[in-house]
């Protein structure tokens, strides 16, 4: 028997339904508007268009429909252009093509964004598209919720992170209760010089850029707070197999990650303990617990430490000369209160993104510097 998919109600991944809840007191949250310019003579823009609709159709969470209870399913569009979520619009012109597009960080994650790119750059020439298993995949996460993995998970992060008194952000200049909507603020640092130790100590020491960052991260706030402890979340990728690769969607986790002075003897040891906090963060991320209420009323606050895809990442497939085209906003909401952003190209870069309502740039250089500083001394040989 054929189950008709439009008749499946699915709770929203994690984030989106964090996304979902916060639209309900402001509806233009987390929306992005964007647009790029074309030559007529350079692109055959008909292809183009019939491309970005293939590539759009290829993943159904462009066709899900949310509820006012945030429950989605799947209806397919009539115009596949326009839906809940998102826009794309052609306005022509005598000699380009202007694209304008508007989505909505609750359809999906950073990959997900690199992912349509290479999905309608592989229409544009032709090639067949990889399958997006999202309606399977959200299948799979309602089996997960039953099984005894799933309890074990929840037991496990409870144990180690519901009653951690610790500060999870360096102390703000402004208290957070301010109401007002935050504003964006972006202090960035160049740590190129550092890539090849860096890479080194990644390799022989098994630890990632993030995990590396995330530490010395902590390191850096508990300095900054006079505290013996401190706690963050890191962001995982949350794609583990070959099929989730092509799925665009929120699958990413924000896993929490802590340390305490106590625990320090020596680099060795705060190295080790990073390597298996973090495998036990992956391993126990079946569970959403930085997103469950009421944890995530004050998880929502801790510094995030992130890997950002890059333009070049997401462009490298582009076959065809692009002009981006500037939007009118002059002003940036602040979406998290500091999030350490890793910028891995043909430079190594680290913005610090924050809330420049709650932060004055010379404290986020303050904190920076001591980020820099517990760097050097991972690196110090």
């Amino acid at each position: 028997m054929t189950i008709d998919k439009s008749q499946i109600k699915y709770p929203l991944l994690p984030y989106s339904q964090l996304v979902f809840d916060m639209q309900r007191e402001n509806p233009d949250v987390y929306v992005s508007r964007s647009g790029v310019r074309l030559r007529k003579d350079d692109v055959d823009i008909p292809r183009l268009k019939q491309a970005i609709s293939k590539a759009l159709q290829n993943h159904p969470v462009y066709s899900m429909r949310v509820n006012e209870d945030g429950m989605q399913h799947y209806e397919p569009l009539s115009d596949v252009f326009h839906g809940q979520y998102h826009s794309v619009d052609f306005v022509e012109h005598d000699e380009y093509v202007d694209v304008m597009i508007q989505g909505n960080r609750i359809l999906g994650d950073g990959w997900s964004d690199v992912l349509i790119i290479m999905d309608v750059m592989r229409a544009y020439k032709g090639e067949p598209l990889p399958p997006d298993l999202y309606l399977e995949y959200l299948q799979s996460k309602e089996e997960i919720k039953k099984s005894a993995r799933y309890e074990a998970s929840r037991q496990w992060l409870f144990k180690e992170f519901e009653n951690i008194q610790c500060p999870l952000h360096p102390k703000t200049d402004i208290p957070l209760e301010i109401q007002e909507i935050p504003v964006q603020g972006n202090w960035t640092e160049d740590y190129s010089a550092f890539r090849v130790a860096m890479e080194k100590l990644s390799v022989t020491k098994m630890i990632t850029l993030t995990a590396i960052f995330s530490l010395t991260s902590a390191l850096a706030m508990m300095e900054y707070n006079n505290t013996n402890e401190a706690a963050l979340t890191w962001a995982y990728d949350g794609r583990e197999t070959d099929a989730e690769q092509n799925i665009y969607g929120s699958l990413h986790r924000d896993i929490p990650f802590q340390i305490r002075k106590s625990s320090i003897e020596n680099r060795e040891s705060l190295i080790r303990d990073t390597r298996k906090q973090f495998r036990d963060g992956i391993a126990y991320s079946i569970y959403p617990f930085t997103l469950t209420k009421p944890y995530t009323e004050r998880w929502n606050y801790a510094l995030n430490v992130l890997v950002q895809h890059t333009m070049q990442e997401k462009t490298i497939e582009v076959p065809f000369a692009f002009e981006p085209i500037e939007t009118d906003i002059t002003q940036q909401i602040a979406y998290s209160l500091l999030d350490v952003e890793i910028y891995d190209d043909t430079e190594l870069m680290i913005n610090y993104r924050y809330s420049a309502t709650h932060y004055k740039e010379s404290s986020i250089r303050r904190f920076a510097s001591l980020v820099r500083k517990y760097v050097e001394w991972l690196l110090e040989k």
